[in-house]
């Protein structure tokens, strides 16, 4: 009986006094304030705001690309995802998500997330910058390969876009003696610099 009390009380101080749970929570929404996924001042947090794509631009990098790099060919398909909540800004956005396949050059397969669910892709649009209008920035996090994640910029090189420069830089290459490449260092999962051709 003393322990419930005591685990009881914990649970009142930290609802009442604690921080913001750190599991998902979607609000309920009965309508949207809808604002241009171009904004780029600050949301209000839980207010149901929706960071829609009003002038229909992620369509655009929708479908597969592919890409040579070192011997290696990437596919990656672009999916558009609407009214996806976003935890961390506490908002609803539409965003591109990415699952990629790389083969080396004799066609054997190194990496490949295709398969997995769309909540899981380990590409995942963050939005267009201010200052660079035309790059579409995307967070890499692959728990696959020793938790490594890094940030990539695409932009269409051509007037018809069918041609996306990637530009891929690495958050931290750091890895721990339990990772499985941990000896021989982490491989290159994805191009640093590639163009990609829509196909």
């Amino acid at each position: 009986m003393k322990n419930t009390l005591i685990i009881l009380f914990s649970l009142m101080i930290n609802l009442f006094f604690g921080q913001k749970p750190i599991l998902p929570f979607t609000p309920t929404c009965p309508s949207y304030n809808i604002v241009p996924l171009r904004t780029y001042t600050d949301i209000p947090e839980d207010l149901c705001y929706y960071m829609k794509d009003t002038n229909n631009e992620l369509p655009d990098y929708v479908g597969t690309w592919t890409g040579s790099w070192n011997n290696k060919t990437i596919y990656i398909t672009f999916k558009k995802m609407e009214k996806q909540y976003y935890e961390f800004g506490e908002y609803y956005e539409d965003k591109l998500i990415g699952k990629f396949k790389v083969v080396n050059s004799d066609g054997s397969i190194l990496f490949d997330n295709t398969g997995i669910p769309d909540d899981k892709a380990k590409l995942r649009g963050g939005g267009f910058y201010k200052l660079a209008p035309n790059d579409y920035s995307i967070t890499y996090t692959d728990r696959d390969v020793c938790n490594i994640s890094g940030r990539i910029i695409i932009h269409f090189t051509d007037v018809s876009k069918t041609q996306l420069k990637w530009q891929f830089s690495y958050n931290s290459m750091m890895i721990s003696t339990d990772c499985q490449y941990h000896a021989t260092g982490i491989p290159d999962v994805l191009p640093k610099g590639v163009v990609l051709t829509k196909q």
